[in-house]
């Protein structure tokens, strides 16, 4: 799945991108090809210019007196000296061209060539192909020219120049164009690649992490629901026993069944939690009242164990929060240290104020975590002690977690073996 994933969004993203690469790649160069033409035209121009662009309505003297210069406008604003200034104007210097005058019924009268030679075939046809067409410029594409027509009612002059620039400078721009993006598709595909292992590296881990939290749950439900069924095959196979002679199986059928139950609510909660379906009832909390009455209420679970549970909690701090979450995050931390300390040390519960801040934390003494657990000791199921010896589903530490996140707090928790375990919640 995660490869699939991956696949599809390299793919996606060099579509993306190699589209709008080839869209810019095409419109430079159909811009370059039409700059190139206009050039062409201009410099075919600029031939006519010299060569009788004034040809119909000009006396003879007055068209050998025809220059380049003499033909620029001057009421355009610009004098011709500025000519060079205007780059994106400047005409192709054309050499290699055939002049042509044509009678009014398309005959050839005349015909001079500069580097240019052209079979008289080839120049019938393709002076036919610009009499016929409408177009005052144009290209005969199959002969690889390019014409320019001047026309009155009683003859034509038509000069035909070789358009092989063009079609040089097109093969050179496509291939150039086309290696362009051959070397950027390699490159995005590099970069693709790199940024969908970013991407996908929260969806596998999430991934990976439902897959673990649904092995889990299936492991921790295991075995209460194999107890309980062995409690219920023993007292099937008593047919003859009173509830009293079975209290003892339908007692512990109870405790695991609660047990069960106490699991799938952490499990509702953690999955509420993720779809934001979890519902905070905001109230103003007397967190001092809240943290003395847990601490007093673990104080016999404590004795049992040999363990004092030692309090610094200054009076009167209130927060504005959900009460009930709030006591399930106290009763979390304090039940988890009276877990893991050791027989005859000291559990210590603070809570304080900093300015607008608000510290709760406890403290124990027993095996510290080790480094490579202290990341993961809030994942859901997780448990630093793989032995399992002590009772629990590892869920407590999760709900801490999303419970002080959802009030805008952060939980942190420090290991060593000087100072013990202690987790700190800050609002």
């Amino acid at each position: 799945m995660i490869k699939k994933l991956r696949r599809r969004i390299v793919l996606i993203n060099m579509l993306l991108i190699g589209a709008v690469i080839l869209t810019i790649i095409v419109i430079v160069n159909v811009n370059n090809y039409s700059n190139s033409v206009n050039m062409m035209e201009r410099g075919m121009n600029q031939v006519f210019d010299k060569n009788g662009r004034d040809f119909f309505d000009s006396p003879p003297d007055q068209l050998n007196a025809l220059t380049p210069d003499s033909a620029m406008p001057e009421d355009n604003g610009f004098k011709h000296d500025d000519r060079h200034k205007f780059d994106n104007n400047t005409p192709i210097q054309i050499s290699s061209y055939v002049i042509v005058d044509v009678d009014e019924n398309g005959n050839i009268i005349n015909t001079t060539e500069n580097d240019l030679t052209i079979d008289s075939e080839t120049l019938e046809k393709c002076v036919k192909s610009a009499l016929d067409s409408s177009k005052i410029f144009g290209q005969i594409t199959d002969e690889g020219l390019m014409y320019l027509k001047k026309s009155d009612m009683a003859h034509s002059k038509i000069i035909f120049a070789d358009n092989s620039f063009i079609s040089v400078s097109l093969r050179t721009s496509v291939i150039i164009s086309a290696l362009l993006l051959a070397g950027a598709m390699a490159v995005i595909f590099l970069i693709s690649l790199w940024l969908s292992g970013l991407a996908v590296k929260p969806v596998k881990r999430a991934w990976e992490q439902q897959k673990q939290f649904v092995a889990d749950a299936s492991h921790e439900l295991k075995t209460p629901l194999t107890v309980i069924l062995a409690n219920n095959n023993i007292m099937i196979s008593h047919k003859d026993s009173t509830v009293a002679d079975e209290r003892q199986w339908l007692e512990s059928t109870e405790e695991e069944a609660n047990h069960m139950k106490k699991l799938i609510d952490n499990m509702l909660f953690l999955a509420k939690s993720d779809a934001g379906e979890t519902k905070v009832q905001l109230s103003t909390v007397d967190f001092s009242e809240m943290a003395e009455a847990c601490a007093l209420n673990f104080e016999p679970v404590a004795f049992e164990k040999e363990i004092m549970i030692d309090t610094d909690i200054e009076s009167g701090i209130t927060l504005e929060g959900d009460a009930t979450q709030l006591n399930q995050l106290v009763h979390i931390l304090v039940d988890n240290a009276v877990k893991y300390a050791d027989s005859g040390t000291t559990v210590t519960i603070r809570l304080q104020k900093h300015g607008d801040k608000v510290e709760f934390s406890v403290n124990n003494k027993g095996n510290p975590i080790p480094k490579e657990d202290i990341e993961h000791i809030f994942d859901r199921f997780y448990r630093a002690e793989k032995s399992r010896t002590t009772k629990g589903y590892g869920l407590g530490l999760s709900i801490a977690r999303r419970i002080t996140e959802g009030m805008n707090g952060k939980i942190l928790v420090e290991s060593n073996k000087e100072n013990g375990t202690t987790f700190t919640v800050r609002f």
